[in-house]
């Protein structure tokens, strides 16, 4: 869906984990009064009653390929993306030492307008069974950098606090 049509601008917030990705998708989308779709891997692990396993991955991609989607309908001038299949790529890579090709084929068939890659410069928060540690939070940063990188993905650098987050978001695209 979102390769369908160029009047809605698809913005994705991505970065390791606990780097105001989700903060920072709400608020903006909450002050633009548009959809934002979250970070389906967080439904997900919260319905499990056991660890993530690599048959969790393919179900965990078409979630959030239907969120994304989902969002996208909804949206009048903007969509935006608290993450998306970029990090489903990366954490099966990172976790499970694998590819899944329809993920990256699909993947690089979307229509993503805009990056912003938040930066851990905030305090580390502890969220059991969906974050590991600040030092995972490091190792996973350097990852997403270079899986930007490798996909010659154009993005904005978000630091700071909230505020100063929006406010490069709304002088950036908006």
């Amino acid at each position: 869906m979102l390769a369908e049509s160029n009047k809605v601008r698809s913005i994705v917030f991505i970065g390791a984990e606990c780097t105001g990705k989700t903060n920072i998708a709400q608020a903006i989308a909450k002050r633009l009064e548009e959809p934002c779709s979250n970070e389906y891997v967080r439904q997900y692990v919260d319905q499990l009653d056991r660890p993530l396993n690599q048959s969790d991955l393919e179900p965990i991609a078409r979630g959030q390929i239907r969120i994304e989607d989902e969002a996208y309908a909804k949206a009048s001038k903007y969509a935006f993306h608290d993450t998306n299949l970029l990090s489903s790529i990366l954490y099966a890579e990172h976790y499970f030492d694998t590819h899944i090709a329809w993920v990256d084929e699909l993947f690089q068939s979307r229509n993503y307008n805009h990056y912003f890659f938040c930066q851990p410069d905030i305090p580390w928060k502890a969220d059991p069974g969906q974050r590991e540690s600040p030092q995972e939070r490091e190792k996973l940063h350097v990852q997403f950098e270079s899986i930007l990188t490798r996909f010659r993905i154009r993005y904005t650098t978000l630091e700071g606090s909230l505020e100063q987050r929006i406010n490069a978001v709304l002088e950036t695209c908006i």
